[in-house]
Order: structure tokens, then C-alpha cells, then sequence
């Protein structure tokens, strides 16, 4: 039997339909990180934070987005990453996350990537320094941002949970 040609298609269907995923990329620690597009709300400069009194070490505070109260996490802190100069971190990348949006503290916006699905690779037990059950997985990228190539793919909804769920 002969294949049925389609006018316009020289490649087999199956590779026009591969999966394919938007991240926003940044720097943390000059690690490449990326979190799926869909969790982002926004990107800002740094506004001003208002501390929060007995709150874990991890969270600066909250900030005030357009009437809207967001808590700051100190991401390097969260993923016990090392410390670095705070007056560097100059974004806070505003997520929505399965306990609402909470705003991440970063380095530096690299901006959207887009990966393929097959190219995803588990991540590498205790080698970046990030604990792995908060990683989905690790691509190699075609391009270098800031030096680096391995971009970590972070699972936001592992990140910050309900309480109750993990009771359960």
C-alpha cells in the first residue's frame, strides 16, 4: 500500500506533533532554572518588602502588587543553596502556585526557552545542590545563558503544597 501524500507536509506527522513546553529561564546562584510559563503571573523589579514577624527564614515578607498582598520567598534559602549578596537578587518572579501566587526572589530573568518533552532527563541525585524531589528534571540546552547549558526544570506544585495534602 502506498503512503497517502499531504500537499505541504514532507516530514511524518509524528514530528510536528511533538510536545512541546514554554519556561521562563533565570539565574539563581548562576544555576539556570526554569518553571513553567503557565505558573508565571508576572515579572517585576524589586518593590518593597514588609517583614513579616515570626514567619520561617526562608520568607523575606510581603509586598503589595497592584492591592494584592504577596509573600516574598528567599528561593536560594528554600532550595538551601548557598548564600549569596541579597542587593543582587534585582527580580521577583510572581507565581501561581497550588496555595496562591507567591513571589520568588531571583538573580536575574534569562526569558522563555521552549523544550521539547523528550528532551527532559531526570536530574541528577545531589549533584546541583538542589534537593531532587523538588526538580522535574534537567535539560542540556542548545544555547548558553550565563555561562550555563544545564537548565533545572522546578516543580512549583512540590515546592509549595497545602499542608493538609501532605497530612493525607
Amino acid at each position: 500500500m502506498r503512503e497517502i501524500e499531504v500537499l505541504g507536509l514532507n516530514e511524518p506527522l509524528e514530528d510536528q506533533f511533538k510536545e512541546e513546553q514554554r519556561v521562563i529561564a533565570f539565574l539563581l546562584n548562576e544555576e539556570l532554572i526554569g518553571i513553567d510559563i503557565k505558573n508565571v503571573t508576572k515579572i517585576s523589579k524589586r518593590l518593597d518588602i514588609t517583614p513579616v514577624p515570626k514567619t520561617p527564614e526562608h520568607i523575606l515578607g510581603v509586598m503589595n502588587l497592584r492591592g494584592n498582598i504577596v509573600p516574598v520567598v528567599n528561593l536560594k534559602k528554600m532550595l538551601g543553596l548557598p548564600k549569596a549578596d541579597q542587593s543582587d537578587q534585582e527580580f521577583i518572579l510572581i507565581i501561581d502556585s497550588v496555595i496562591g501566587n507567591i513571589g520568588l526572589l531571583i538573580d536575574q530573568v534569562v526569558g522563555a526557552i521552549t523544550i521539547e518533552e523528550e528532551e527532559i532527563q531526570p536530574a541528577p541525585i545531589n549533584s546541583i545542590g538542589i534537593d531532587s524531589r523538588f526538580i522535574t528534571g534537567v535539560i542540556i540546552t542548545r544555547e548558553e545563558y550565563g555561562n550555563k547549558n544545564l537548565l533545572i526544570l522546578l516543580d512549583i506544585d512540590k515546592l509549595f503544597f497545602k499542608e493538609e495534602e501532605e497530612a493525607a
